[in-house]
């Protein structure tokens, strides 16, 4: 028997021990039906599907990560003095990153376990009249940020 006959002869009859080709369907020795091997089924474009849903998935966690990462930054200072004077008035500005004023947004103004909510004028500022007693005292105050500016908080010692 030629050598290539050899190569493609890679099965036998599990009847009779005949060798078979690869296309074989009977066995020529005795006859039997050759169960050919079931070709695997799982295709290859389904893993390629896969493979890109699983890549969009990731691409959009990362835009959604970019993006609430993308928050213009803000400040929130005191502007009024630290010794409060016969108008008791704390006033506070918030600015964005660029120092562009941020009208109509809400501060929150704390103080001896009080809280307060104010909203900032047209020129970025809020005010509160406090009626403190004499003494030194700590003021937090916070701009809670929104969908587009990020959060800022500013803590001031104040003394009447």
């Amino acid at each position: 028997m030629p050598i290539y006959q050899y190569l493609t002869m890679v099965k036998s009859c599990k009847y009779c021990g005949a060798e078979l080709s690869e296309d074989t369907l009977f066995c020529p020795k005795c006859g039997n039906y050759i169960k050919r091997k079931e070709a695997d089924k799982s295709s290859p474009v389904k893993w390629i599907l896969i493979a890109i849903a699983c890549m969009l998935l990731v691409v959009a966690a990362g835009m959604l990560i970019a993006t609430n990462n993308s928050k213009t930054q803000t400040a929130l200072t005191m502007q009024s003095d630290s010794n409060l004077d016969a108008s008791n008035e704390y006033v506070v500005y918030l600015c964005d990153e660029n120092n562009n004023t941020l009208a109509d947004k809400f501060i929150v103004v704390e103080i001896n376990e009080n809280s307060y909510t104010l909203m900032t004028d047209e020129n970025g500022f809020a005010s509160i009249n406090l009626t403190v007693g004499e003494g030194s005292y700590q003021v937090n105050s916070y701009f809670k940020g929104d969908d587009k500016y990020a959060e800022s908080h500013t803590s001031d010692i104040i003394i009447k």
